[in-house]
């Protein structure tokens, strides 16, 4: 509602319509007492000019130049200034003119113009309409600023999102490119086979999943084609179990989150230190409730980098990228034991219509 206010094409500028509220509000306020509207409605006029200035005065040079910036001491004093002397104005003409026109025969000129609970009485009347249109014009500007924020925030948040997973693209190629290296020295007949899935696998990074949601199914079945990749170039020197149940593979899911959890699970499930080399990958999605399982084999001697350093940008990659679009929908449990290593995540992907809708909107 706010926003079609503010973007509407008005034909009467918003503070027009603000003093024939106030002339309106008062002359029935007023004019109700003796039922002399018509009265009332003349003194209101005659005394407008000296509500708005203050109010021009205060919404236009004081507040931008002293309240936003919050020099509030120089805001408060010349809000006092400027409002005695508006009010010995309104005073001075209410006194000259308005008691001779109107009250002649009350005789109000006769107590001193400069009577102090007359005085403070005009400062008020004419600070009214002042306060009531700071407050209008504090709302609007808290709430713009409020708007810019959140949008300035949405394209930070967006832009940090691109980063992250245009991450994930050399990661993943520096990995593969490794094991074809490896499979090149050996002079392996599969490395043609190897290559060719590495090419399917980069054509669906590159050009298949450039939305930011992808289907729950879509992202398995890459995944599968890596664990494919693997199978080829470790053959019967890993054991790989994979399950998977999903009721529903059309859910959406953000792009390329899983197979970080994947990556690293071949990165450290697979050494020379270990006899039996295995990883298991597990998938359930079941009413929105996404529950992912990767666990590897571990090697019984200590990494010498952590899994929080820079070599490992995939899994810290991809716990940023779970604090952007799921915040406080997320569950990551990562348990570490003497021989195994358990990444276990759990996520409400219920949201993400309502998201996409949003920024349809936006």
């Amino acid at each position: 509602m706010i926003d079609k206010i503010l973007n509407s094409k008005r034909r009467i500028p918003y503070h027009i319509l603000f003093w024939l509220a106030y002339l309106a509000v008062y002359t029935l306020m007023w004019g109700s007492y003796d039922e002399k509207y018509w009265e009332e409605f003349q003194q209101l006029l005659f005394l407008l000019p000296w509500k708005m200035i203050p109010t021009y005065i205060t919404l236009y040079y004081l507040m931008p130049r002293f309240l936003y910036p919050k020099k509030t001491l120089q805001y408060v004093f010349l809000s006092i200034l400027l409002a005695f002397a508006m009010g010995l104005i309104d005073r001075y003409m209410t006194w000259t003119y308005l008691y001779r026109w109107f009250y002649p025969e009350k005789q109000y000129w006769k107590t001193p113009i400069l009577y102090l609970p007359k005085v403070f009485n005009s400062v008020i009347a004419v600070y009214t309409p002042v306060f009531v249109a700071m407050a209008i014009k504090l709302q609007l500007f808290y709430y713009k600023n409020d708007k810019i924020n959140k949008q300035l925030e949405k394209e930070k948040v967006a832009t940090e999102l691109k980063f992250l997973k245009a991450q994930i693209h050399p990661h993943f190629l520096f990995n593969t490119l490794n094991s074809i290296y490896s499979l090149s020295l050996s002079q392996s007949k599969k490395t043609p086979e190897v290559v060719l899935g590495l090419s399917k696998f980069l054509d669906y990074m590159l050009y298949e999943c450039n939305e930011r949601f992808i289907p729950i199914g879509r992202e398995w079945e890459q995944l599968m084609n890596l664990v494919a990749l693997e199978r080829i170039r470790y053959e019967d020197g890993l054991s790989i179990n994979v399950s998977e149940s999903i009721d529903d593979t059309d859910t959406l899911i953000p792009s390329l989150l899983l197979l970080p959890f994947v990556e690293n699970a071949f990165k450290h499930g697979v050494d020379n230190e270990i006899n039996d080399s295995w990883i298991n990958i597990n998938l359930e999605l079941v009413k929105n409730k996404l529950v992912f399982m990767v666990e590897n084999s571990k090697s019984p001697i200590p990494a010498k980098e952590g899994l929080d350093t820079d070599k490992n940008i995939g899994l810290i990659n991809v716990k940023r990228r779970l604090d952007l679009f799921f915040p406080e929908r997320h569950e990551l449990k990562i348990l570490e034991e003497e021989d195994s290593f358990l990444v276990k995540l759990t996520l409400d992907l219920s949201a993400i219509p309502d998201v996409i809708q949003q920024e349809n909107v936006a």
